[in-house]
């Protein structure tokens, strides 16, 4: 890491490493709330959700962008 590049990291406060995991941390404690209130349905749902994005996700990949 260069001296340039720590500056500008401890300005903005959080690495992207920490912004992703709590991305994360976000979402899969709403599939657990989704999943707590409905049960089985609301997990079902989640999951029928997450499909589209996660394809997407995977094409974005096979791109490679």
């Amino acid at each position: 890491m260069t001296t340039a590049e720590q500056t500008t990291s401890s300005k903005s406060g959080l690495s992207s490493t920490a912004v992703f995991y709590l991305i994360a941390l976000v979402i899969v404690a709403l599939f657990a709330v989704n999943t707590l209130l409905f049960g089985l349905p609301g997990l079902a749902m989640t999951a029928l959700a997450a499909v589209p994005v996660i394809y997407g996700i995977l094409m974005l990949i096979t791109v490679g962008k």
